[in-house]
């Protein structure tokens, strides 16, 4: 009797069947987000699709790839019209940039630049300067006008800088006054605030402009003050130009003089401050 041969057959293997998940598969369309610090983003939810569908369908709206085109170019323009003041490549040296604001007040930056770099050429320190030679300084500042009064105080302000120097927690009161807040800037009769106390309001010479200059250049220096330039409220033209420039360029927002920022900034604002820039220092 012959049996017959059994086979035996590997089961076959089954397939598996992929499971989607609503949290790791891959999206139809990629999504990239443009790194924007405006008060909108391009999607308010990025868990959920847009009515056009997808971010592509955005980037190829006429309308939106017109602006988005033009604030690249405004920016690119501001960047180059960056107003350029000496204060702020000597921020890392209060020292200097007391002795440039001395020379800087009432004076303007063609008169007053070169005559600094003179000093700081002759008198590198605070040390130095202390011990000028009176008679030499004097002649050295005479084209700026007031040349007595502004060696004196140079001289004595290196002297005090010496002994005293500015320490960044150590705030000084402040001797100048500015308008208060909450009154109208047209009322004569207004009432006047102390400014605030910086490290450097007990130095000769430290009056608004010079303050004003510290909290705006020297304080990116520290990180605990890095951001004291956001509530400066100066009064000189070219310190309102400069913060003009960096609230629009750094922080993208319309900053108004004596008010502060009021909002962001439009395409039509930054289309008039780059006007306003390449005209140059009224």
């Amino acid at each position: 009797m012959q049996h017959a041969k059994v086979q035996f057959r590997t089961p076959r293997r089954l397939r598996r069947v992929p499971v989607s998940s609503p949290y790791f598969s891959p999206s139809k369309h990629s999504r990239q987000y443009l790194p924007l610090s405006s008060d909108e983003e391009c999607l308010s939810n990025p868990d959920s699709e847009s009515e056009s569908g997808s971010d592509a369908d955005l980037l190829q709206d006429p309308l939106f790839c017109f602006y988005f085109r033009n604030f690249l170019l405004a920016y690119r323009r501001l960047a180059c019209l960056k107003p350029i003041l000496i204060q702020e490549s000597v921020a890392h040296d209060p020292w200097k940039l007391l002795i440039a604001v001395t020379l800087l007040n009432k004076t303007t930056g063609k008169l007053a630049i070169p005559v600094f770099k003179t000093i700081i050429a002759k008198w590198p320190t605070p040390w130095a300067l202390s011990h000028a030679n009176l008679t030499e300084l004097v002649a050295i500042l005479k084209p700026l006008g007031t040349h007595n009064i502004r060696s004196s105080r140079l001289i004595k302000l290196s002297e005090l800088y010496l002994r005293d120097p500015p320490y960044v927690p150590d705030l000084r009161p402040s001797t100048p006054r500015l308008p208060s807040s909450d009154t109208l800037a047209h009322d004569s009769s207004s009432k006047r605030t102390r400014y605030p106390p910086t490290p450097i309001s007990h130095l000769p010479g430290a009056g608004q402009y010079a303050l004003d200059s510290y909290r705006i250049f020297c304080t990116v220096h520290h990180p605990s003050t890095s951001d004291e330039w956001k509530v400066v409220m100066p009064s000189d033209k070219e310190l309102i130009r400069y913060l003009r420039w960096k609230w629009a360029f750094v922080e993208r927002k319309e900053w108004i003089p004596g008010l502060g920022v009021i909002r962001s900034a439009s395409l039509a604002y930054l289309n008039n401050l780059i006007a306003v820039l390449e005209r140059g220092p009224s």
